[in-house]
């Protein structure tokens, strides 16, 4: 078996992992709630004092500062509906209890904070990304749990003819007192650890390591880009990788947003809004309007009229196989180092105070410069017409080289003709 066959079955086989689905279709599906907490984030953080004072005076702070603590400060709440939902519907668990009984699971957990002015309450701390691991296992193991309940039988039956919405009711009944009374015993035992909760346990442990690691390390994240790159050129789709590190990036971006929601510093450089801007906003059409501008052959001429227009909305399937990309030597080698200097570019940009930090939000499919104005800043939107340029001259004599390759095949056919 071919090296590249080896890579593309393991590839599939991470892909079709049930639990990587889940987490990754589960945290998409509350993409809607992502966005409008984005938006909402940038419209009560724009520094502009003329229109700070006009949201204050008019009572709009107060508002769009409510959305954000409703989306953008619950994720990990959200994040545990959605994933526990999918995951239900992969094992073909019907009944809409289910993902309600992972939320109550999630809030039976979160540690409860007593003052003697408000008594008992839950704070956002928890609520939100930082969460967000702990809501992945929660969301895995309820349905796990309840779906092993369900196989055993321990539920309680309802003559037939009985309502669909009251006999799942009567259904659930038993697994749902299972489901809480294992997730109470998990946080007393949590409640002896030095940590008080899993919250804290899971945060400190392995949440907080993971996303420094993305957060702060661009040789990681190089890394991490190289073998996105490589994974196409194998004709691999990298989907197997972006769903491990997806929830990390839009961690890192959701904080980011809180932040600037709250005029704070903005302390990730690094997130889905950076990673989309620096690989698929800029780097896509780099290549289209590359060969479209120099190319001479009909072969690659009729590509570049082709491409250009998708790629500006983060479509590469005609560059992919078109050119091709996938599995040719020669475009392979600017395929691989572009997206990997466009990140170093960017971060290095940001982190020396050139280009602001990006507020987090990720508009896929949207063209680039939009996607730098719609993260605060016209900085970035110049960083990203300067990667588009790098991308176009890293490009360029690779684009040459293949046209005179291509020409001399056109010529050759034209003679015969």
């Amino acid at each position: 078996m071919k090296f590249t066959e080896k890579v593309n079955i393991i590839g599939q086989n991470i892909n079709k992992n049930i639990y990587i689905h889940s987490i990754s279709a589960g945290i998409m599906s509350m993409f809607p709630i992502l966005i409008i907490g984005a938006f909402a984030s940038l419209f009560s953080g724009l520094s502009i004092p003329t229109y700070q004072a006009f949201l204050k005076s008019s009572g709009l702070i107060v508002a769009l500062n409510a959305i954000v603590s409703a989306t953008t400060n619950m994720l990990g709440l959200w994040f545990t509906y959605g994933i526990a939902k999918t995951y239900a519907d992969e094992l073909n668990i019907k009944n809409n209890a289910v993902p309600v009984l992972a939320l109550a699971s999630y809030l039976i957990l979160l540690p409860i904070t007593t003052t003697t002015k408000i008594g008992n309450y839950l704070s956002y701390n928890y609520l939100g990304t930082n969460g967000m691991i702990v809501g992945m296992f929660v969301s895995i193991l309820v349905v796990k749990l309840y779906k092993l309940i369900i196989d055993k039988h321990w539920t309680i039956k309802m003559p037939k003819g009985t309502p669909d919405y009251v006999s799942n009711s009567f259904t659930s009944l038993i697994p749902g007192f299972i489901v809480i009374i294992a997730v109470f015993i998990v946080r007393l035992l949590f409640n002896l650890t030095p940590f008080g909760n899993i919250f804290d346990c899971i945060y400190h442990l392995l949440q907080a390591p993971l996303s420094n690691i993305v957060g702060t390390n661009v040789f990681a994240n190089v890394f991490i880009t190289l073998l996105v790159q490589v994974s196409w050129v194998l004709g691999v789709h990298p989907g197997y990788l972006q769903s491990m590190t997806a929830p990390l990036m839009f961690q890192l971006d959701s904080v980011n947003q809180a932040a600037y929601a709250a005029h704070r510093v903005l302390p990730n450089i690094n997130g889905m809004s950076f990673s989309y801007s620096m690989t698929i906003a800029t780097f896509y059409p780099a290549i289209a309007m590359a060969i479209l501008l120099f190319a001479k052959s009909g072969r690659l001429k009729t590509v570049g009229k082709v491409a250009v227009l998708p790629a500006f909305f983060g479509i590469a399937e005609p560059l992919l196989f078109g050119i091709p990309i996938v599995l040719n030597p020669l475009f392979a080698i600017p395929w691989i180092i572009a997206p990997c200097v466009n990140f170093i570019v960017g971060y290095a940009a940001v982190s020396i105070g050139l280009v602001s930090h990006y507020v987090g939000v990720t508009v896929f499919n949207v063209p680039m410069v939009f996607t730098g104005v719609l993260n605060g800043s016209f900085t970035i939107a110049i960083l990203e017409v300067v990667v588009f340029i790098i991308d176009v001259l890293i490009f360029l004599p690779f684009i040459k080289s293949a046209d005179i390759t291509y020409l001399k095949q056109e010529n050759k056919v034209d003679k015969k003709a």
